[in-house]
């Protein structure tokens, strides 16, 4: 395997192209376009839109930059595991699902839900596989936000005012469910393979 491989997982290019789209999004916003309706409004079926554009819109530069570093580590290193692309997916769609669904009134957006969801889908691997790859994603994991000065278990129960606490637990819960379901399908279909060579 080349090094550069190693170092920058195939997957990871969609992580930036994501953390680059939500930059765009907030120069777009400095001139005046009114991208805070790409959010979550529950219940509401004019934002409905919202539970896959939330992510990418935020509030102010500080907003993005601290969601954006807790991607790029969570990102990263969920990049590196098996079934990465489904488990965006799946953690993306059932956070603004939840989140459109259950969450107090108010507009939520960015991206810490998914960030939480990585967080939770790093953590439901490491529980579920019990393998060497995830117990050293889980090791990066806690060395990488210690150094960034992150604490993703106090963000997790963060009820502050402001702050879409409802969005940091369905992200969490949604990648816990996703690691669990993708071991599981990935179990079955070990389990037919060995079937099928006796």
């Amino acid at each position: 395997m080349r090094i550069s491989k190693f170092l920058f997982p195939t997957n990871f290019k969609y992580v930036l192209y994501a953390s680059l789209t939500m930059i765009v999004v907030m120069l777009v916003s400095s001139f005046g376009v009114p991208v805070e309706k790409l959010g979550i409004i529950p219940l509401s079926q004019n934002h409905i839109t919202g539970i896959v554009t939330a992510p990418f819109v935020h509030d102010s530069w500080s907003h993005l930059g601290g969601n954006l570093v807790g991607l790029m580590i969570c990102g990263y290193l969920a990049s590196r595991l098996p079934g990465f692309k489904t488990a965006s997916t799946a953690i993306i769609s059932l956070t603004g699902i939840l989140v459109w669904l259950f969450a107090g009134s108010g507009n939520h957006i960015g991206a810490s839900g998914v960030v939480m969801g990585y967080y939770g889908f790093l953590i439901g691997y490491a529980v579920f596989k019990r393998n060497l790859l995830s117990v050293i994603s889980l090791i990066l994991l806690a060395a990488a936000t210690y150094y960034a000065n992150i604490n993703l278990l106090a963000t997790l129960f963060d009820f502050s005012e402001n702050i879409s606490s409802e969005s940091h637990l369905f992200g969490f819960a949604s990648g816990v469910l996703t690691a669990y379901f993708l071991r599981f399908k990935r179990q079955k279909s070990t389990d037919s393979a060995k079937r099928s060579s006796k």
